[in-house]
């Protein structure tokens, strides 16, 4: 069988090891569309990393694909309703350890809200030892709204209580469970937005949420709140948070994806004093890229053995795609 990898982060050896008597295409960067078809024909299982899309065009030029595997709990790199009407399974990784992303979106939480950066700027290039220009405020007692309670969500929302802040939340599938054993409650998003004095996203990229935090939602948050998203870069309207940064109505943003990671030049956020960025590494640690990587294994054998896990969302699929009428 010929599988294609790409974004293989130096899995190469272990990829090998694990389907020896396959044919493995394997590349360490992403691949543009052109050299996708070119290095998958014939290919049976696709596995990707977030970089490399897998839009119609790829699908429609590779009539053997059975699998595309995304080494990622995100998928919206994937044309995934064009795969599945193609009968193709679109498969992700679910679970690799939401508490990485959590962590990381706290880091982003704290440096916003005691103006780390430029403290450390302050005091390391600047050589001022001193405390009066980075008065910064405190998570305890805070009303911190959480988009989206998923795995990640559901993750934050739990480290959440642990600084003793208080949590409300929106999702469109809540889960109630999850509300009762941490004492929160879903609101609608408005409510959210305007009850809360930090908003952290942990959302899917569908047609449902791309700019869900446009203008106008940007406006309903609280004057001086502080904006975290460690999801997808489109869920929000890049040119609108920054003219609410300038203005002063938010306190600062902290983003660890933006809407095009290919070129950062382009963002608005760049050169923004207000807004401190990382370049997608929420999920970035040692141990969570071998998770992955061992999870993706599995589902690839479990494709072979003919009992799929892993794969992706329905209602997710179903949400983002178009909608007659």
């Amino acid at each position: 069988m010929k599988m294609v990898f790409t974004e293989v982060m130096g899995a190469k050896d272990r990829l090998r090891d694990a389907f020896p008597d396959d044919e493995l295409v394997m590349f360490d960067d992403p691949l543009d569309r052109d050299e996708l078809v070119h290095e998958a024909e014939g290919a049976t299982v696709l596995s990707v990393f977030i970089r490399t899309r897998v839009d119609g065009e790829v699908i429609d030029s590779l009539p053997g694909l059975r699998m595309i595997n995304t080494r990622s709990v995100g998928f919206d790199h994937i044309d995934v309703g064009h795969a599945i009407d193609k009968g193709i399974e679109v498969t992700h990784v679910a679970e690799y350890g939401p508490h990485v992303v959590a962590e990381h979106t706290f880091c982003l939480m704290l440096a916003c809200a005691r103006d780390l950066v430029d403290a450390d700027r302050s005091a390391k290039e600047d050589e001022r030892f001193d405390f009066h220009p980075f008065r910064g405020i405190e998570l305890r007692d805070k009303v911190l709204g959480v988009l989206g309670t998923g795995r990640i969500g559901s993750e934050v929302i739990r480290i959440a209580r642990g600084f003793g802040m208080n949590v409300i939340a929106y999702d469109m599938y809540p889960n109630e469970a999850l509300a009762r054993e941490h004492a929160f409650s879903y609101r609608s998003l408005e409510e959210v937005l305007e009850d809360s004095d930090i908003i952290t996203i942990h959302l899917p990229l569908t047609d449902d949420t791309k700019g869900l935090m446009g203008r106008e939602a940007l406006k309903r948050m609280r004057k001086g709140s502080i904006l975290v998203n460690t999801a997808r870069g489109p869920i929000v309207d890049e040119e609108a948070l920054k003219d609410a940064l300038d203005s002063g109505h938010l306190r600062a943003a902290g983003v660890d994806v933006i809407a095009d990671e290919s070129d950062p030049g382009s963002s608005p956020l760049i050169g923004s004093d207000r807004v401190i960025m990382t370049p997608h590494i929420g999920f970035f640690t040692g141990e969570a890229v071998e998770r992955m990587l061992e999870h993706s294994i599995d589902i690839i054998r479990s494709f072979r053995s003919g009992s799929i896990k892993g794969r992706v969302p329905v209602e997710y699929v179903t949400a983002s795609r178009p909608r007659s009428g």
